[in-house]
């Protein structure tokens, strides 16, 4: 049998531990958390950075092609213009113009005045 001090000292040390105010570590577990939500929130942020990053990186690459098709189509247009421009002052299509639209004709030697000065 168990003896009476026994049953006693198990009470009184039962008593005891219900009796005690059992703290957890407060300040500890709200560094914690904290700490984890400022992760969380640093992470986002480098994410979204970085989206961005990219999102710019994708907009000047096709700012960039722009550009170069632009610059590709002012080449060829300049390569037609000087094309028309040495065919308009060919000598042989001005004297055709000449002689056919304006009724020119080669001067003779009579007609021809030399200067002298």
């Amino acid at each position: 049998m168990i003896s009476a001090n026994t049953a006693a000292e198990r009470f009184i040390h039962t008593n005891f531990l219900a009796r005690q105010n059992v703290r957890r570590s407060t300040s500890n577990s709200r560094k914690v958390s904290f700490f984890v939500i400022c992760m969380a929130v640093l992470t986002i942020v480098c994410f979204l950075i970085f989206l961005w990053v990219r999102i710019y990186i994708l907009e000047i690459g096709y700012q960039i092609s722009s550009s170069l098709e632009n610059h590709e189509r002012l080449l060829q247009e300049n390569r037609n213009l000087r094309i028309e421009r040495a065919s308009l002052s060919a000598p042989s299509r001005i004297e055709d113009i000449a002689r056919n639209k304006l009724g020119m004709v080669i001067p003779d030697n009579s007609q021809v005045v030399i200067l002298k000065w």
